[in-house]
């Protein structure tokens, strides 16, 4: 036997039974399994850390789902949430008894590029596995940085601990890469740590209405510093015709063009599309902090005032009637104003919102907005945001709106 796989069997045998349990959100209907994933126990025996997107069912669907923790000699037992970090994906889970494990220490600092290092877990049927790689620095492009390592983290591993050659954890397993082969990403141990402390105080489980209150103030938490970023350097700002609008609402995301006009058209149209490039997973049917926005530019010397003006009332009247899409089924309520915005320019705004179910004081919001000009050229915008709260949406419309500006080409 090689010196590899000696410590490969040394390291086996002393951080193994460390992961000896299961996290399963079971169907209370058919008491079939709805999710499962992996957990480890670190800071008290009686509680399990896992992902948040492995027990969100729970929170918002109390009455179809019950959580499990299923560990080798001590069956399954029943779990509760203690807390939850969604921007991490990070939860507590509460057990009924004390598990019969050793505490896993955390390592709350980054590990070395190139460092050796173990993801474990328990990949769909298959028996816990112990997987070898490599680290190899952060992912800061997410919404949180990820630990990227070289190793393949498959479904149902998630929530499992991602361990250095000393069996501390380094990080938690919360994806695969979808662009590369074996590489995986784990959240850092700093977050787990950061989310004990905060846990520790804790005077009495938090009841689901409690659990749903405080992930509404990590989402505002999280659009607050979205309205932080929008203001970036001037590249954001792009030129349609004489009119100046809003581009890239992200470095890495930069804006798409096209352009929609045919041979037979009386009049031509440039699109613009730019979108947000980071969000948080709330559910399956609801994201926040996601924002899509389209602008697009009408140019005709055929039509008239009035033509181009009726071009743009009948844009706007199929965009005021809100398509329902998957997601919550609260009813949109929408209100139409005129204003003023930068230079004085006459605005028409629309705007429609719709509250996020069980989160309050959050909403979906759509609007759209054209500016009241005269000559051949004519503008409308369109956007919509995920999750958001009225404060951090206004001052993202509004942010939109101060970029809009218009210059008419000179006569000759």
């Amino acid at each position: 036997m090689g010196h590899a796989t000696q410590l490969h069997a040394s390291f086996t045998e002393r951080i193994r039974p460390g992961l000896w349990s299961k996290v399963i959100t079971q169907n209370r209907t058919n008491l079939g399994v709805s999710s499962i994933a992996s957990g480890f126990v670190t800071h008290r025996k009686d509680w399990v850390i896992t992902n948040y997107h492995a027990i969100y069912d729970s929170i918002f669907e109390p009455d179809e789902h019950d959580l499990r923790i299923e560990v080798m000699d001590q069956g399954r037992l029943k779990a509760e949430i203690v807390a939850v970090d969604i921007q991490n994906d990070l939860a507590i889970l509460k057990i009924e008894q004390a598990l019969r494990v050793p505490l896993l220490p955390l390592r709350e600092t980054l590990p070395d590029r190139g460092e050796s290092g173990y993801s474990m877990g328990k990949p769909g049927s298959y028996q816990h596995s112990i997987v070898t790689g490599t680290f190899n620095g952060v992912n800061d492009k997410a919404a949180a940085p990820l630990i990227i390592f070289s190793g393949p983290i498959n479904g149902g591993m998630s929530g499992g601990p991602t361990l250095d050659g000393q069996g501390r954890v380094v990080g938690v397993n919360v994806a695969t890469s979808t662009q590369h082969q074996l590489v995986g990403l784990a959240v850092p141990a700093e977050a787990v740590g950061q989310l004990i402390r905060r846990s520790a105080s804790l005077q009495a489980q938090p009841s689901l209405d409690e659990l749903r209150q405080d992930i509404a103030r990590q989402v505002s938490a999280f659009n607050q510093q979205i309205v932080k970023n929008f203001d970036v350097p001037t590249h954001s700002v792009r030129r349609l015709g004489p009119f100046q609008v809003r581009g890239d609402l992200s470095t890495e995301s930069p804006c798409s063009a096209s352009r929609k006009d045919t041979s037979n058209d009386r009049y031509k149209r440039i699109d613009q599309r730019c979108a947000s490039s980071s969000s948080l997973f709330i559910t399956d049917r609801q994201q926040s902090g996601n924002i899509v926005m389209g602008s697009f530019w009408f140019h005709s010397e055929k039509l008239s005032a009035t033509g181009l003006t009726r071009l743009i009332e009948n844009q706007m009247t199929q965009l005021r009637t809100v398509r329902e899409e998957k997601g919550p089924s609260t009813p949109w309520n929408c209100t139409e104003q005129r204003l003023r915005g930068r230079f004085d320019l006459p605005i028409q705004l629309h705007v429609c919102r719709r509250a996020v179910e069980h989160l309050p004081g959050l909403f979906d919001f759509r609007f759209r907005y054209t500016p009241l000009v005269a000559g051949p050229d004519a503008l409308l915008v369109t956007g919509r945001m995920s999750g958001f709260d009225d404060a951090s949406a206004r001052a993202i419309l509004f942010k939109s709106m101060d970029s809009l500006s218009f210059t008419p080409k000179a006569k000759p």
